[in-house]
């Protein structure tokens, strides 16, 4: 047995022989030798790179082109059933779908190579794909949420191996924590000084805990080395398990302890170890013999480390990989000694769910069950705004006491309550304690038997490490040093709101109390604000963070990598309001680019009225009922000439814009579009035809059909005709095209273009512009067609559309985005002649388009518009703003022009003011930067160096200051950073 070979050579440590299982020099392998064998066997040929090892070698090879391999030549002890067992392993983790590098075959199949030299045996080459990523160790600290996604990895390993059967896993291994004693015994020695003897005392201390617990620990295959030195993360946030060299059969709690003692080497934090185990036991439920084993065997996984490291060295004193971390090794031993193991033990019997000691019921701290009243991001209860008033918690306490006696909020809840509306000023939103709201004078007990300290309204309950404090509770007279299972404590203090409110914590230790509210970044949990969730009977709420992790991926896996999105590590956007967006980790973000939710986010009513709208009929066009005739005949209040009398439902802008081609087509008998250059206009066949922007589509204006025909962007600010009178010069353009194609016979059928350039950032065509192109092309026989999905509805403040602020009436427009505040609608305005001739090919139908919910839809959201009187707010913030730029412009060389007007303006920022040299770099890094401001705001035009702003049109004065602080601020670091 382990623990009796461990005395034997703790009684001889002095003149102990030399173990050669533990002491393994790497062996000599001359690169070239690597190099040849990666060639001959594997076909790579290529730079060869050593990557560190304490007993074997392994060689990164990086061909000139094609992947990379990770040649690994094992220590030649290391047998050939060793080498079966990790194939098995990494076949095993693969089925299961847990990421692990391919083990590679050579080119005549095999998935090894025997290398002879000057050892007894041959050593055993293998060859494995290379994970494009970082080590954990390289990605840098590890934080509570990544503590407990790497619990919850091992924990799936264990799962994975848990039936699987090798020849090869009984074997003697020095990282074998069965075998920790014998190691330490037998490497001790060369530990300097007084490390030895602190050493060999935790190890027997530690083993002899392990021993009473007899062969009560279950044993199965596990990595035996799951640390953050084996575990890669990829690009896509992916974990990968690597390095199966250490895979063996052993205690199944081992995996976890190994882990536990990474994390706790690397961030000395037992919060974090506690998230480890949290994770672990989600998926793996421990024993109670297991629980009581965790911290032993992080003790001698220290012990083990600590030894080996330094008996490396003596035989291998060139190993480069083992002194750089030997000092590192040492840490994890020293922190794991400095903690009370029956401390804790207790501490991580509570991260497992259990009580902290075996066999332990709590009493209940109120004697009466509890209503949880859910304060998240998402709750139902603070729909409508109700979240913004201050009262917000305590009236829906009341209103939960009206139905119980006791109400109760989770730890970990990121409350929604709590919310700073100034975005640069993020509030502690996620809660570190439990609250138990109830009337005043109720009893309070003592979960737990405990020493107690009270005073200043509040008790602490201190038991084996674990301190729960209970404030808002008027402390019992006559208390003493120490208190019985479930004896009364004290009762309910009265709270200003009349209410009573006992806000329970809980610490670790000799840690001071923390902070019981966390910033949106903070930590889930630490040990000064410990999750009390099991000692008081309520369940806490998961980790946001982790959270996040997990519907980042599922995004990626949903959407493929083709879908767009903003920003690379994007926030988890739960709530609107207004001109606000909230995340799930509870930052509030003023949202600068939603042109889609022209009425604000959560509008009530618009919930209201499609919400009830569902409650009636929600069906396809082509029945008769009212909603469709309120939609259009509201529009058409808006209709910029009489003649344009005519509506047909879509789904969306890109919709929009096919079947506005389609209508002039078809009722002009032509085929060939006039279209602007640098505009993007959908995604569908025909509105991707004339959508030319180089950025959407690299290809755009090598790959338009032959019946699309561009002209140069009415661009005066960098286009090839500059300033205010170039608005002719651009308009003559488009003419002699249009003559040009009547002369190929080919007149053109229309042209189009937004009358406000959105992809260019809200770019304005000069004045002389589209009031001549539309007659050159009519002249022809041809059509206009304004594009005023992302303009029009009022957001330009002076006018409604943007082709009536130009002086214009098009043939056709075409609306979306803005005209269901985010729901599917779109719509296309024209004469009745032009949707007639559209019979002789055929009737139109849209199955959605126009059906009753998006027609209420359009219809509120145009109500809205005239009863909130957003389009003067538009016009009235929108020159607020755009003079706050004009300040910042003369502060900061970097903004070039502001573009736009109202609620959409664009802030091109530029290098130089001569060349116009884009400052797409900067762009790029001020957007990154400003949603660290609490601003959301996206670069735009072919160069990407233009800042959009299109909010919704519910933006405040307050809101627009709080961008023009935000961009002075960013500006101002990134002048400072550049000098």
């Amino acid at each position: 047995m382990p623990f009796e070979r461990f005395r034997e050579g703790h009684r001889s440590v002095v003149d102990r022989a030399e173990n050669t299982d533990w002491l393994l020099e790497r062996p000599e392998i001359d690169p070239a030798l690597a190099l040849a064998i990666a060639r001959v066997s594997f076909g790579i040929t290529g730079e060869l790179t050593e990557l560190g090892s304490q007993q074997d070698r392994n060689f990164l090879v990086t061909p000139a082109d094609g992947p990379r391999i990770l040649l690994k030549v094992n220590h030649p002890s290391v047998s050939g059933t060793t080498i079966s067992l990790q194939r098995a392993v990494s076949d095993r983790l693969r089925d299961r779908g847990i990421a692990t590098p391919r083990i590679l075959s050579t080119e005549h199949g095999a998935r090894s190579v025997a290398i002879e030299g000057p050892w007894p045996a041959p050593a055993i080459a293998c060859a494995f794909e290379v994970v494009e990523g970082q080590t954990l160790v390289e990605a840098g600290a590890i934080d509570g949420a990544l503590a407990e996604e790497l619990g919850a990895l091992a924990s799936r390993v264990v799962g994975a191996f848990s039936d699987l059967d090798h020849e090869g896993a009984d074997r003697a291994l020095q990282w074998d924590l069965t075998r920790a004693g014998e190691v330490v015994a037998s490497l001790v020695s060369d530990l300097p000084g007084k490390r030895r003897r602190a050493c060999m005392d935790a190890t027997k201390d530690a083993m002899d805990h392990l021993a009473a617990l007899g062969d009560s620990l279950p044993r199965q295959i596990i990595h035996g080395d799951l640390t953050s030195d084996n575990v890669m993360r990829d690009g896509d946030g992916t974990h990968w398990v690597i390095d199966l060299g250490d895979a063996i059969r052993s205690w199944r709690v081992a995996e976890l302890a190994v882990l536990a003692a990474d994390v706790l080497g690397r961030t000395g934090d037992l919060a974090m170890v506690s998230r480890v185990v949290r994770g672990f036991v989600a998926q793996t439920a421990l024993t109670e013999d297991e629980l009581d084993a965790v911290w032993p065997l992080v003790v001698l996984r220290g012990a083990v480390l600590a030894v080996s490291g330094w008996s490396q060295l003596r035989i291998d004193p060139g190993n480069a990989y083992a002194r750089e971390r030997i000092e590192h090794e040492w840490e994890v031993f020293r922190r794991a000694v400095e903690y009370d193991r029956h401390e804790v033990t207790a501490q991580l019997r509570l991260a497992a769910g259990r009580p902290h000691r075996r066999g332990l019921t709590y009493a209940p701290v109120l004697a009466a069950a509890a209503e949880v009243v859910d304060l998240g991001v998402c709750s139902a209860l603070l729909d409508r705004g109700r979240w913004t008033a201050p009262s917000a918690e305590t009236e829906l306490a009341r209103d939960a006491l009206a139905r119980a006696s006791v109400a109760a909020t989770r730890f970990g809840e990121t409350r929604l309550t709590r919310v700073s509306t100034g975005v640069g000023s993020p509030a502690p939103t996620r809660a570190r304690c439990v609250e138990l709201w109830t009337r005043p004078g109720m009893t309070v007990h003592a979960p737990y038997a405990a020493a107690i300290r009270s005073g200043d309204g509040c008790v602490e309950l201190t038991d084996c490490g674990v301190i729960l404090r209970i404030e808002g509770v008027d402390p019992r007279g006559g208390l003493g040093e120490s208190v019985s299972h479930g004896e009364v404590i004290g009762r309910v203090a009265v709270a200003g709101s009349g209410l009573g409110r006992l806000r329970v914590s809980r610490r670790m230790g000799s840690a001071e109390t923390g902070p019981l509210f966390a910033l949106p970044d903070g930590e889930y949990e630490i040990e000064g604000a410990a999750d009390p969730s099991v000692l008081v009977g309520v369940p806490a709420v998961p980790d946001p963070s982790r959270q996040l992790l997990r519907e980042r991926r599922r995004r990626d896996r949903a959407m493929g990598g083709a879908a767009e999105r903003y920003y690379a590590d994007p926030p988890q956007i739960e709530r609107g309001w207004g001109a606000l967006l909230i995340d799930s980790q509870g930052r509030a973000y003023l949202d600068l680019v939603n042109n889609v939710t022209a009425i604000g986010h959560s509008h009530p009513r618009l919930a209201e009225a499609v919400s009830r709208q569902l409650h009636l009929l929600n069906t396809n066009s082509r029945f008769l009922y009212r909603a469709y005739a309120d939609f259009t005949e509201r529009l058409l209040e808006h209709s910029p000439d009489p003649a344009l009398d005519t509506v047909i439902p879509v789904n969306s802008g890109s919709e929009a814009i096919d079947l506005a081609i389609k209508l002039v087509q078809v009722a002009t008998g032509r085929r060939d579009v006039i279209a602007v250059r640098e505009a993007y206009h959908g995604w569908t066949m025909a509105a991707d035809s004339v959508s030319t922007s180089a950025f959407d589509n690299p290809s755009a204006l090598a790959s338009r059909p032959d019946w699309v025909h561009l002209v140069d962007a009415p661009n005066s600010y960098r286009g090839p005709h500059r300033g205010p009178a170039s608005g002719p010069d651009y308009a003559r353009q488009v003419a002699a095209l249009c003559d040009r194609l009547a002369d190929a016979g080919r007149a053109p059928a229309a042209f189009i273009c937004e009358p406000v350039l959105g992809n260019a950032g809200g770019v304005i065509p000069p004045r002389g512009y589209l009031d001549g192109a539309y007659p050159a092309v009519r002249a022809h026989g041809g059509l206009a067609i304004a594009d005023e999905v992302q303009v029009g509805y009022g957001r330009l403040g002076s006018a409604f559309w943007g082709s009536t602020m130009q002086g214009v009436v098009p043939d056709v427009i075409a609306v979306a985005k803005a005209a269901g505040n985010a729901f599917p609608l779109g719509a296309v305005i024209t004469r009745r002649e032009i949707v007639d001739a559209l019979r002789r090919e055929g009737m139109f139908f849209s199955s959605a388009a126009g059906a009753p919910a998006g027609a209420v839809a359009g219809a509120t959201v145009l109500d809205v518009i005239r009863d909130e009187g957003l389009q003067q707010n538009a016009a009235c913030v929108g020159a607020h703003l755009a003079a706050g730029l004009d300040r910042l412009a003369a502060i900061h060389p970097l903004l070039g022009t502001v573009h736009g007007c109202g609620l959409y303006q664009g802030i091109e920022l530029v290098r130089d003011h001569e060349t116009l040299e884009p400052a797409t770099t900067e762009t790029a890094w001020i957007c990154e930067r400003l949603l660290g401001h609490g601003v959301i705001v996206q670069p735009t035009s072919e160069r990407q160096n233009v800042l959009k702003v299109k909010p919704p049109l519910t933006l405040t004065i307050d809101e627009a200051d709080m961008f023009l602080a935000a961009l002075d601020a960013t500006l101002s670091e990134l002048r400072d950073a550049t000098g």
